[in-house]
């Protein structure tokens, strides 16, 4: 029974053994498993996932692209992927708001409070280098994914990307 279960997975043990304490706090420890996995090689048999998600962590993997070819490989037909990543604002206004935040209040901010301001510039290098919108879109579509659409939050400082795992046609399955 696949109902109401979930697998974390992250490269990083250090983080798995976070999440099991909190997963283990929560008394869900029964519900939920985490492992050591890579975005871009998930150790998974095909067709084995009804959602994929990752949040925040797309724009810091290697190859994307090969990311989500993995994710679409191990969900089930009709199963849909969804990622939540930091994206930049449309309106001219906002965006020139949010860039100058990114580029110089939240790096100062950031380095006062953890000591380490280039982590946070880091941040700002890697959003705005990062593909959003539409252009996220067509790399999910180049990875398999159908029913592909982009949902903007907060003004458009993060969206939500959703894609489907097509179910196969008559066709397809003789």
């Amino acid at each position: 029974d696949r109902m109401g279960k979930g697998t974390g997975m992250d490269l990083a043990e250090g983080m798995l053994e976070v999440g099991r304490k909190k997963v283990g706090d929560r008394g869900l420890s029964e519900m939920i498993s985490l492992q050591v996995g890579d975005a871009t090689n998930i150790p998974a048999d095909a067709g084995q996932f009804d959602a994929t998600t990752i949040s925040f962590g797309i724009r810091n993997v290697p190859d994307v692209l090969a990311a989500l070819r993995e994710m679409h490989r191990v969900l089930l037909p009709g199963g849909r992927a969804l990622i939540l990543e930091f994206s930049l604002p449309r309106n001219r206004l906002i965006r020139a708001l949010h860039l100058f935040y990114l580029r110089r209040v939240l790096p100062r901010i950031g380095g006062i409070i953890s000591g380490d301001a280039e982590a946070y510039r880091y941040l700002n290098r890697t959003i705005e280098a990062f593909p959003y919108g539409e252009a996220f879109c067509e790399l999910m579509r180049e990875a398999g994914f159908a029913q592909v659409s982009a949902t903007p939050l907060t003004f458009g400082v993060a969206t939500i990307y959703q894609g489907e795992k097509a179910v196969a046609s008559e066709e397809e399955r003789q």
